[in-house]
This record gives C-alpha cells, structure tokens and sequence, in this order.
C-alpha cells in the first residue's frame, strides 16, 4: 500500500457498513443502500399488525429526527422494486415522517421459506411473543415448525438480526427447531402448541374473527379442520345470516368434511336447521321470591311440597284470569 494511501476498513458485519449518507455501500455479502420507498411493496403475506398510537408516533418523531438507524431488509423481485422483509414499521414511518428513501440490506436469490423466516424473526425479535396477536403467535410458531427446514440457515439469519439489532447471537438468543425447546422458551404446553398450529391453518377472515374475540378459540380450531374452500364457504354464510357459530354445529361440519359429504349447500341447510333448532327451546330462569313470602307459606314444607303449592296457586290464578276475560 502506497504511503498516505486511505485505509481501507475491515467490515465484520452490516451493520458496520450503515451509511451516515445517502451513498451506495457494496461488501461481498450485502448491498446497503438508500432506496426510494416507491420502488418497495409490503411481504406479500404479512400477517403481523403496523405499530399504532404512541409506538407509532415515537418511531415517527425519531425517525424526523435521527433517521431510520437500522437498515430494513428487503429481498429484490424485479428491476427496480423490492418486497420488505424486515422493516414494515419503519418504512411506514418513514412514510408518515415524509421521507422518500429508506436505508435498506438488499438480498437476492432466496427461497420463500428463507424470506418468510426473515419476516417471522423480525416481528419476534422486535415485539415479543407475548405482544402478538392470537393469530400472530400461531404464524410464528408454524414458521419454527412448518415452514423451515434448514435449521442452519435459520440460525444464520437470526444471527444476522441480532446483529443488525446490536444484540449479542447467544444460545440463549438462537432457538432450536424442537418442541420441548420451543415449549420451554414462550412458556407452552404441548397442546398450546397444537393449537396455535390448527389457528393458523384458519383463512385470514377467521383469524381477524379470532383476534377482535367474535368466535371462540375452541371453535376456531375446529374451523381449522376444514378445508380452505370449506372455510369460504362457512365464511359467506356468516356474512349473510346474523348467526354464530358453535362448537356442536361447526364439529358436525368437521365430521361431514371428513367424509366428503360437505357442500355449501349442505352446510347452509346445516347451519340454518341447528339455529331454528335452538331458537324452538324453551329457556328456563329460576326466580326467588322474597323471604317474608316463604317465611309465611312455606317455610316447613318440603321442596316437593312447595312445588306443588306453587304449581296448584298458579293453576288457580290463570283460571280465575281466563274467568274474567269471559265476562
């Protein structure tokens, strides 16, 4: 190297390779650049909800500030557009903050488990488990167990956001792609875990349901049973009659959907009978009476007894009611 010759810096990772402008910075791994906002569309499967309220206008105000001081990551689709892997709160942001680029990692060439993993590990890193959404929790959990095969390149990637995030890659920190490992570390049983795999077999319009707490967990899962055309099916019918559905009516669509016996027809008629079914029964309420009343009537009677006075003087009285409207 040539006397008074810039030194060229040594990069162990991303993160140290963040611009303080708007220039292009190439390393043999990563493109760190700023890219316009208009040329980045959302993940196209993106299940987990944008900040709000105050997270939002903290972010917002920060961002007007100091800018956006961790890269997002987006994986390129075609010439001059990207989809957002890691990032989706802040390019919102910066949005809202009237920023027209944002500092982003650019990949190429993943799979579609690689980019979802990217989407999955952000969210939990940034948020918790405990944050998330009912439906958000099921995503991840499917994602750990589903979705990715390579544990190795799981590991790497989280590595990465670590990273990224200035957080230390520890054992702690990677998490390994068994039950008992995943169930020690959120706090989860084995049936927990079950569940939220059924939950997120649900079509989005069933997971909203579940999250805004219109049907119940235990009948979401069993919704999870049938078939995503079976669970359209059972979604237009939902928004066309005022009825919520039961476990009892929805394991009998269960039942049939595992037969092949299902039709949408067959499940409208279903539905409808179960509700006319149950709009037939009689509801019954117990009353009290007050405690001068049984204190003089029937206060050393037997239950037996009692019940027969009561049924005897209500006899009487409709009798004599029915009497007077004769005349």
């Amino acid at each position: 190297m040539k006397k008074g010759s810039p030194v060229r810096p040594i990069v162990h990772d991303p993160i140290d390779l963040i611009p303080t402008s708007c220039d292009v910075v190439h390393t043999p791994e990563n493109v760190i650049v700023d890219l316009p906002i208009s040329q980045i569309v959302p993940y196209h499967d993106h299940l987990f909800r944008l900040y709000e309220g105050d997270r939002l206008n903290d972010m917002v105000e920060s961002i007007r500030e100091n800018g956006v001081l961790t890269p997002t990551i987006v994986h390129k689709i075609a010439d001059r557009q990207y989809e957002m892997l890691a990032g989706h709160n802040r390019m919102n942001a910066s949005r809202i903050a009237g920023k027209e680029t944002i500092p982003a990692i650019i990949k190429e060439g993943l799979t579609a488990e690689e980019a979802w993993l990217y989407v999955v590990e952000t969210n939990l890193l940034q948020r918790g488990f405990s944050e998330m959404l009912l439906s958000e929790r099921a995503a991840v959990i499917a994602a750990h167990y589903g979705r990715i095969s390579n544990q190795g390149k799981r590991n790497d990637i989280e590595r990465e956001l670590l990273k990224l995030e200035g957080r230390e890659a520890d054992a702690k920190n990677i998490n390994k792609n068994s039950r008992k490992s995943l169930a020690d570390e959120y706090g989860l049983s084995s049936s927990t875990i079950a569940r939220l795999l059924r939950i997120n077999k649900l079509i989005p319009a069933f997971k909203e349901r579940l999250d805004n707490k219109i049907i119940q967990q235990t009948v979401c899962v069993e919704i999870s049973y049938l078939s995503e055309v079976e669970q359209q099916w059972l979604d237009r019918f939902l928004q066309t009659y005022s009825i919520k559905p039961d476990l009892a009516g929805i394991h009998m669509l269960h039942q049939k959907s595992k037969a092949s016996s299902l039709t949408e027809e067959g499940l409208q008629t279903l539905l409808l009978n179960l509700d006319r079914e149950k709009s037939r029964k009689k509801t019954y309420k117990s009353m009290k009476i007050p405690k001068s009343v049984y204190h003089r009537y029937f206060e050393s009677k037997a239950e037996d007894e009692i019940c027969t006075i009561v049924t005897k003087a209500l006899e009487l009285y409709f009798q004599s009611e029915a009497g007077n409207g004769d005349k």
